[in-house]
């Protein structure tokens, strides 16, 4: 009962009970005076017997029937969409909700010897109607739903990534089905199966209209047991105890047994213990020419030797529906850094060069919307001229936030799928998985499963996945977000040492400041569908130019525009006010229009240019009262969260004043001590000012 309220425990008994203890009379109304012989020989007579075998028969046969042709339509409802979908969702459950003897007139009137086929059938010799055929037919019909509905919910519970993961490693659509999709939702599958075979054994009204009542033709189980409940009450008794002992029996065989459960995709457990990795931190050694940043790509950094670069990639999306126009380069064996805040686009970025980015054909009418992807000059996708490459034919290698390993191969098997999908033997193909895996110190790991992994093992596993395939490209979708500290430190050096040995061209998506710094080249921010920055990754984060950037490096950022002093005028323009100075500042937020700054090394500021004003937290002094003396900036802010960082606390300001001031400043944040957060008494919704001297902040432009 843990995690439920007491009262449920009384309607689920009252439940129970109501399905049980009908099931008891009939037990007990059972004549066991001339003793068991008597039940056994009404359970072994010719009737019976040949009742039964016949309602096993064709309930089998039609449980077949219903796999061949429910598990496609769970498909199309439950992967696709399409004008009417919902009307033909209703259409196949109808005869859920149908009397089964409308069921059986239905089909009558259709497969009969006057019905709408039966008529035709006829004329050839071929008679459905009142045959086992028949038996079989009308159990389908109400049986088909049961699997549909259940496979259906199956598939809609499991994430469908799984099968664009496949794609992406090369398989073709019909193994990704066969190989991904159908062991994925295998129990659900067994499920609607069994479902279907119990409403199959049981089936009666529909039977009796379509097929009739021939004893060992047509005359199934529970028709005998109809017939029987006027002639022989205690007979009908007792065959209907034999129906629910071999239907208890099917479906405790199966819901108990090994597809009783469906297990987790990533495993119902990770293992306490840790990746059998060095416990070293995030410390990356340097190139040899000292820096990350600097390295000459497309050469060892141990070896000094030419390796394989990957191959320059070029996007343009330009996607009305999502408000995403950009256009982006990446130069061979690049890691390009993809940051910005959810809906700024990277995504959409993601999915249309995986080929996975849903689109739609250019309207008559004309529409803006645009794709272009290219990799080596190889188009591989044009809405203007009708060119899409499938995902498999892309050569992509895509990881995401979770590993999305199969569960129902282990690690080596997982890691040769994408090779054994672009047709490489299993030997070979299980071989150069196990090569993989040892470069990324996972080669012990070869023989478990998802559930028996780490969440660090695992994220390794689909690391050297994805390179199995020797991608040209690799899309990097916050892979260490769900990692704790720890293990993330792990998993990006993996990541780092794997891009020194063979250098690919790389989108990497994070909102983590070690991943930029520690992987990435260039860094790219995308706000609004748009590139509101681009540059070089340690530049992104030293001189920010968006406030993303800036909020990610933890540094505060105004934007305006450059004034003759070496200041920054906020928003877009406003009264031509002087920064506070001197011992006679007073001013207010309203009327500060310019900050005093200090024009940063090199800047090269035009006067009236697009320019922004940068300062660090720790250069910002929290005051009750609007500050005086040595020449500051002050804003007046209110608190909106304290949180710890590091050994200080940083505090977070909302600037007030006019929209304008507020569009050019933001937030704000302070870092200030444990003992400071007390004397000056402060919570969120205390009005406080920010306070920074001029020679703290640094002014430069954004052109």
């Amino acid at each position: 009962m843990r995690g439920l309220p007491r009262w449920v425990l009384a309607p689920a008994i009252l439940g129970a009970l109501f399905v049980v203890v009908p099931v008891v009379a009939m037990v007990a109304r059972l004549d066991v005076s001339g003793g068991l012989g008597g039940i056994w020989d009404l359970l072994t007579s010719p009737t019976a017997t040949d009742a039964l075998w016949l309602s096993v028969r064709t309930s089998l046969v039609a449980t077949v029937c219903c796999v061949l042709l429910g598990a496609p339509m769970a498909l199309v409802l439950a992967r696709t969409t399409f004008p009417g979908q919902r009307v033909a969702r209703a259409l196949v459950l109808l005869p859920l909700v149908l009397p089964p003897v409308v069921g059986g007139i239905a089909l009558l009137h259709t497969f009969g010897r006057r019905g709408l086929i039966g008529q035709h059938l006829s004329v050839l010799g071929i008679e459905v109607a009142f045959t086992t055929t028949a038996v079989v037919m009308a159990q389908t019909f109400v049986a088909l739903p049961f699997l549909v509905l259940s496979l259906e919910g199956s598939l809609r519970t499991h994430d469908a990534r799984y099968e664009e993961v496949a794609a992406t490693l090369g398989a073709s659509p019909s193994t990704v089905l066969r190989r991904v999709t159908l062991p994925l939702v295998l129990p659900g599958l067994v499920s609607g199966a069994v479902l279907a075979f119990a409403r199959a054994l049981g089936e009666f009204g529909a039977t009796i209209t379509f097929a009739g009542a021939l004893q060992g033709v047509t005359q199934t189980l529970p028709l005998e047991i109809y017939l029987q409940r006027s002639a022989d009450p205690d007979a009908a008794v007792a065959l209907s105890l034999l129906l629910v002992v071999v239907a208890v029996i099917v479906t405790a065989a199966v819901h108990g047994g090994p597809f009783g459960r469906e297990p987790s995709a990533e495993g119902d457990r990770q293992r306490a213990e840790g990746d059998g990795l060095p416990t070293e931190g995030d410390r990356i050694p340097a190139d040899d020419d000292g820096a990350r940043h600097r390295r000459r790509v497309g050469t060892s950094p141990s070896a000094g030797e030419p390796v394989t670069l990957g191959a320059p990639l070029r996007v343009r999306v330009r996607l009305a529906a999502r408000a995403v126009d950009l256009a982006h380069a990446v130069e061979p064996g690049q890691v390009v850094a993809v940051l910005g805040p959810n809906g700024g686009g990277k995504s959409t970025l993601l999915q249309a060069v995986t080929g996975l980015l849903p689109h739609r054909p250019r309207p008559r009418s004309g529409s803006p919307d645009e794709l272009h992807v290219s990799i080596d000059d190889t188009v591989l996708t044009d809405t203007t001229r009708g060119t899409a490459v499938p995902p498999r034919r892309r050569r992509i290698g895509w990881l995401t936030q979770r590993p999305l390993l199969f569960a129902h191969l282990d690690a080596v098997d997982d890691v040769a799928f994408g090779l054994r999908a672009r047709g490489t033997t299993r030997p070979e193909a299980r071989a150069t998985a196990r090569e993989r895996l040892a470069e990324l110190d996972a080669e012990h790991l070869a023989g478990r499963r998802p559930h028996e992994l780490s969440g660090g093992q695992a994220q390794r596993v689909s690391i050297a996945r994805a390179l199995a395939t020797d991608p040209r490209v690799l899309l990097l979708d916050e892979p260490l977000a769900s990692l704790d500290v720890g293990v993330a430190q792990q998993v990006r050096r993996a990541l780092h040492d794997a891009q020194r040995a063979h250098p690919r061209t790389t989108l990497l998506v994070t909102h983590d400041l070690l991943d930029v710094l520690l992987l990435a080249d260039r860094a790219v921010v995308l706000e609004g569908g748009r590139v509101v920055e681009d540059g070089p990754a340690r530049e992104v984060l030293t001189r920010p130019r968006s406030r993303f950037a800036a909020r990610l490096a933890g540094i505060n950022l105004l934007s305006g525009t450059a004034t003759d002093d070496g200041g920054l005028r906020l928003g877009a323009g406003g009264d031509a006010a002087t920064g506070p100075s001197g011992a006679n500042t007073t001013s207010t937020l309203a009327a500060m229009q310019v900050v005093a700054g200090v024009v940063a090394d090199g800047a090269g500021i035009v006067v009236g240019d697009p320019a922004v004003a940068m300062f660090e937290p720790r250069a910002v002094a929290i005051h009750r009262e609007a500050p005086s003396g040595s020449p500051r900036n002050a804003f007046a802010v209110t608190i909106t969260s304290l949180e710890p960082h590091g050994q200080l606390f940083r505090a977070w300001g909302e600037v007030t004043g006019p929209r304008e001031v507020r569009d050019a400043v933001g937030h704000l944040a302070a870092d200030l001590t444990p003992r400071s957060v007390a004397d000056l008494r402060l919570a969120p919704g205390e009005r406080v000012w920010f306070a920074v001297k001029a020679a703290e902040v640094q002014v430069y432009s954004t052109r």
